[in-house]
């Protein structure tokens, strides 16, 4: 079923449109007493909420004269705010724009937190999204760095020597000396090319394991390697990440919330767009 179908059907959703609907006739029909422009209200409400934002800065609640002085705080807000907006400084303000624009997506966004998938569609989610959610390869390996530019003699025979010796050592006068390090335990990909630059491990995924191999390019030359384990790239049962997968399901959904309540708004627009350089217009 495509997303949208899906929400239409979703009794949230209808729920969310009721509300919506309820909240706009109530606009259009009920005319609250006018109200001085110059009366500020700060209700028992709003007093708590001051004092609660209070006691999460400071741990402790605020005294008398502290909470007066959170009131005073208030008061010279609001008055800055309503000179601003009587000055007409809001507008074509980018930041307030922005502001005003991520207040209304959350709201959208927030009834996607009660959303609780059907039977099999967070198996459907984690099936469309298994890359998303796949824990990569690891590889455990050794190196010896045989320099910039060696020779094919040279690196021919540290090959011969290295897959001479026993397992733990390491023949002398076999590579050159270099800050890098001898070898890595199990590392992800992008542990491994932080070290040895990018598409270092791609070139380790190719060599057989526990067997001196190479030559393989680095960003800082060339070595010979031995793959001591090599574990595969797999994706996690279900039930090992299904925390973070609701999550990630909740903010898709939370998502296509938010574009389909954009469009039922759009529909109440007609955009005109002037441009000068082309004295024409277009009409959206």
């Amino acid at each position: 079923m495509k997303p949208m179908q899906r929400l239409l059907r979703e009794p949230l959703f209808h729920f969310l449109l009721l509300g919506g609907a309820i909240f706009w006739v109530y606009l259009a029909f009920y005319e609250p007493a006018a109200r001085p422009m110059n009366v500020i209200t700060i209700g028992p409400e709003r007093i708590e909420q001051l004092s609660r934002s209070f006691q999460a800065a400071w741990q402790r609640p605020p005294s008398s004269e502290e909470l007066e002085g959170v009131l005073e705080n208030e008061v010279r807000d609001e008055v800055y705010y309503r000179e601003a907006i009587a000055l007409g400084l809001d507008t074509n303000d980018t930041i307030i724009r922005r502001r005003l624009r991520q207040k209304l997506e959350f709201l959208a966004d927030s009834g996607a937190g009660l959303l609780k998938p059907v039977e099999g569609e967070l198996e459907a989610y984690l099936l469309a999204n298994e890359v998303a959610f796949q824990i990569p390869p690891r590889a455990a390996f050794e190196q010896v760095y045989l320099g910039s530019n060696p020779t094919p003699e040279k690196i021919d025979r540290s090959l011969h020597q290295l897959r001479g010796a026993a397992p733990g050592d390491e023949p002398l006068g076999v590579g050159v000396a270099t800050v890098l390090p001898a070898g890595m335990s199990l590392s992800s990909p992008q542990a491994v090319d932080a070290v040895f630059g990018e598409g270092f491990f791609a070139r380790l995924a190719q060599l057989p394991n526990e067997h001196w191999s190479g030559p393989i390019v680095s960003t800082f030359g060339i070595h010979l390697v031995r793959i001591n384990e090599m574990v595969a790239a797999r994706t996690p049962p279900l039930e090992e990440i299904r925390e973070a997968l609701l999550l990630d399901w909740k903010a898709g959904r939370a998502r296509e919330i938010r574009e389909l309540h954009y469009a039922k708004l759009r529909e109440g627009y007609v955009v005109e767009i002037h441009r000068a350089e082309k004295g024409d217009s277009e009409t959206r």
